[in-house]
């Protein structure tokens, strides 16, 4: 499943072609106008860095972490968490709906490394996402994870990110509203404003998240809080039965 084929793949592939870097990383040093050799390394060392953070969560909260077989980073964009979890397990397939970031993935990937803006079949032994389906509408996101956790092997690793509440007043909900949102970003995208204007940011029933995780023999799940601005969240660390 491609999810996200209108709307969402456009948006992406938008700020991909735009400001690749800073639309995984919203920090100036990674805009298109700034970014150069060095900061590209800082930008990948910070994959590193994030990848390091969970293996060392799945030790403290599970006892375990990912040694073998083959993982899945869904949303994978430029490969910032790919990358660095190519050095941990044997296999590695990067899923992202932008065929403009995978290009740029590909340019460094290793070996090991397997990038596709198609779901692939798996079994995955380590299924991992952060920072992405914090961008994708909640109906087409919980599909997606659904679809991607039937992909999980026997004893796979789980460790996916979502945001779940925001500081101040909540989103728009009723359907007048949300389309003038969506036309406003249609016009957004017509008159080629910056990839910063183009992200959006939806929150998820964390309800309906556990039960999808559940349904499918991940029974014991942790919850590590994030932060992003006003936008709170947590990481879903679990390991299947």
């Amino acid at each position: 499943m491609d999810i996200g084929a209108g709307e969402v793949m456009h948006d992406w592939d938008i700020i991909a072609a735009r400001d690749p870097f800073f639309g995984v990383l919203s920090a100036d040093e990674y805009r298109a106008d700034r970014i150069d050799a060095e900061a590209i390394r800082r930008f990948y060392e910070t994959g590193e860095q994030d990848i390091q953070r969970v293996l060392e969560w799945f030790d403290a909260d599970l006892g375990a972490r990912p040694t073998q077989g083959t993982a899945l980073d869904i949303g994978c964009g430029v490969g910032r968490l790919s990358h660095a979890m190519a050095r941990v397990l044997p296999g590695v397939v990067g899923y992202d709906v932008s065929e403009v970031m995978l290009r740029i993935a590909r340019d460094t990937a290793p070996a090991n490394l397997t990038l596709t803006h198609t779901l692939p079949s798996g079994p995955f032994d380590w299924i991992n996402s952060y920072i992405v389906f914090q961008h994708i509408p909640p109906t087409e996101g919980l599909e997606l994870l659904a679809n991607c956790l039937d992909r999980a092997a026997p004893k796979a690793f789980l460790s996916v990110q979502l945001t779940g509440w925001r500081e101040g007043p909540p989103p728009p909900g009723n359907l007048r509203t949300r389309f003038q949102n969506w036309r406003r970003l249609q016009r957004r995208q017509q008159a080629g404003q910056s990839a910063e204007r183009l992200i959006q940011m939806y929150d998820y029933n964390f309800s309906a998240v556990l039960r999808l995780i559940t349904e499918r023999g991940f029974s014991r799940i942790v919850l590590r809080h994030t932060a992003h601005g006003p936008h709170h969240g947590a990481w879903f660390l679990a390991q299947r039965n």
